[in-house]
């Protein structure tokens, strides 16, 4: 993997080169040359952890460099969401060619530095389009990325260390959080949905949970990804 993201960003110094000069023709081989090579490290199959993190680094180091061009931003944020689903599904919808790690497969293993030393990788969570949160054995949050913590009206730092109940009510939390969190931290991948009023409409939402382990094994929480889906029942109805 190392390898051919070597090649890659070989070849995009070189495009970036060309562009400046304003030489059209080798901008037009150079871009012809990338996007293969762009496809081969998005669609490989990371054996490892390392490998993944790769993958998630090039993305989140391409929409900080093409910030500017709302079609790169847009592109790659749509591929950024791809590589999320194969981590956290066994299938992809309608995508055989999507299947990458097991549902069984902790995600921290993906999206962590070194969780036994206390922290996440923080710059990738942060930079996914779901809401994305860990909470901890205890109920708590141990981290939120900014979409989650927007979604609540507040700062990702205002949540660390809050009980999820202050956010999900006594009774959400008693008949359906609590024990979903608890069949997580027995080590289940739990993936539901449901329904909530917001603004006057419908909102379905998808919840899935990953037990959240440390480098050595150790339990430190649950990973959680909520997904805003389309309301089926409103679509027939119309």
């Amino acid at each position: 993997m190392k390898d051919i993201i070597g090649l890659f960003w070989f070849k995009y110094s070189q495009l970036q080169l060309a562009v400046r000069s304003g030489d059209e023709v080798l901008t037009s081989i150079l871009d012809r040359e990338i996007d293969p090579i762009l496809r081969e490290i998005y669609e490989a199959k990371a054996g490892n952890v390392a490998d993944a993190r790769l993958q998630f680094q090039l993305l989140i180091d391409l929409l900080q460099k093409e910030a500017d061009d709302m079609s790169c931003v847009l592109r790659h944020s749509t591929i950024l969401k791809a590589l999320v689903d194969r981590y956290f599904s066994d299938v992809a919808a309608d995508d055989e060619s999507a299947r990458w790690l097991p549902m069984s497969q902790s995600a921290a293993a993906v999206f962590k530095g070194r969780a036994d030393e206390g922290f996440l990788n923080e710059a990738i969570l942060d930079c996914l389009p779901d809401r994305i949160a860990v909470i901890t054995p205890d109920y708590r949050y141990l981290y939120t990325n900014p979409v989650n913590a927007d979604r609540l009206e507040l700062r990702p730092i205002d949540l660390v260390g809050r009980h999820i109940v202050e956010f999900v009510g006594i009774q959400r939390f008693e008949q359906r959080v609590k024990p979903n969190l608890d069949k997580c931290f027995a080590g289940e991948a739990v993936d539901y949905t449901f329904s909530k009023e917001m603004k006057g409409r419908t909102i379905v939402v998808r919840c899935r949970m990953n037990p959240c382990r440390s480098g050595t094994g150790k339990l430190i929480g649950a990973i959680i990804v909520l997904q805003e889906i389309a309301d089926r029942r409103r679509a027939i109805a119309a």
